[in-house]
């Protein structure tokens, strides 16, 4: 009686695993721009990989939308720099708002020098 007791608390607790939020860690990453890179114009692409296709993404502040495929998740957003250090920050998350989790944050630091 034990065992079977046992062994049906174990079959819903891990059918109830994934309502109640335990939530596989995002993985985030950004391709371009390379961190140090400097830059004569002032708009750049800023393109990355998140691991988790409804994801949230956002670049500076700003929601980015995913490119879904069956293979990659991916984004790209056009950001126009300051002249001279420019910090990129790049945030994805899971769940809804004002309920984020598993948030991920990545900067990337380039530099605009106008060309003369």
């Amino acid at each position: 009686m034990k065992k079977k007791l046992l062994g049906a608390l174990l079959v819903i607790s891990l059918l109830a695993m994934p309502l109640v939020g335990c939530a596989k860690p995002i993985t985030l990453t950004i391709w371009e721009p390379k961190h140090g890179a400097v830059f004569n114009e002032p708009e750049i692409v800023v393109s990355g990989y998140v691991s988790d296709a409804k994801a949230t993404v956002w670049v500076d502040g700003s929601r980015v939308t995913l490119k879904k495929s069956k293979t990659t998740d991916t984004f790209a957003t056009t950001v126009t720099l300051s002249e001279g250090e420019n910090i990129i920050e790049v945030i994805a998350a899971q769940g809804k708002t004002d309920k984020w989790k598993n948030i991920v944050t990545r900067k990337v630091t380039v530099t605009y020098t106008p060309s003369e």
